[in-house]
């Protein structure tokens, strides 16, 4: 079975997001066509997009992975309107 993860820290990220375990959530694939979730303990944000595909971004540290949390959050909420 091919795996669906760019890599293993994908696949553990995933896993994170799926048991409900991330910091906090924007999005919904239905209504905005994609999904992000932000994990602290990585410093990681990830996201799916409406055709099922799964991205992630790591930072350095956590104060960095809030920043882009909270500029990527302002940003979707002006263009959701």
């Amino acid at each position: 079975m091919e795996n669906k993860y760019i890599d293993e820290l994908g696949e553990e990220l995933n896993g994170i997001s799926m048991d409900g375990f991330h910091d906090d959530e924007w999005g919904n694939v239905d209504e905005y066509g994609v999904w992000q979730a932000l994990i602290l303990s990585h410093k990681a944000i990830i996201q799916y997009d409406e055709q099922g595909f799964f991205d992630y971004v790591t930072y350095e540290s956590e104060g960095e992975v809030e920043e882009a949390w909270s500029n990527m959050v302002k940003r979707n909420e002006e263009l959701a309107g």
